[in-house]
């Protein structure tokens, strides 16, 4: 029992890593791209972010907050690429922010993170064991 406490950590970190990368796997298998505007800006958890304004299939206005760093605009432009669930419309982001290779993205850090702690853990339990 105490060995598996151990992983707790890891778990933790390849849970929540996994849970964000399935919205990212849903978003790039059936996302419909539409064009949003930026609205107001932010701060959350002191990372700029911008509020985008987009419609979904049914015309429905949509908010969605996203870094500063994802948008993909330039200078003074303010349309972005938006994609979107159609099953789900708040569930959305930027094409750039899915074109990311999955390990430059929060979530798969996270992924990353919790093997790293695992292999460490591991790599203790069997020194500890041949001692």
């Amino acid at each position: 029992m105490f060995i598996f406490i151990l992983y707790v950590p890891a778990l933790v970190f390849l849970g929540l890593g996994m849970y964000g990368l399935r919205d990212v796997r849903i978003l790039r298998r059936r996302g419909v791209r539409t064009e949003g505007r930026c609205g107001g800006t932010s701060w959350n958890a002191n990372i700029p972010s911008v509020d985008v304004i987009y419609r979904d299939e049914s015309e429905e206005r949509r908010y969605v907050t996203l870094a500063a760093e994802d948008l993909g605009i330039v200078g003074d432009e303010s349309i972005v690429r938006v994609v979107y669930d159609p099953l789900k419309p708040d569930r959305a982001t930027t094409e750039k922010a899915l074109k990311k290779s999955t390990w430059k993205t929060t979530e798969g850090y996270m992924v990353i993170v919790g093997l790293c702690i695992a292999v460490a853990v591991t790599a203790l339990i069997a020194v500890a064991a041949s001692h």
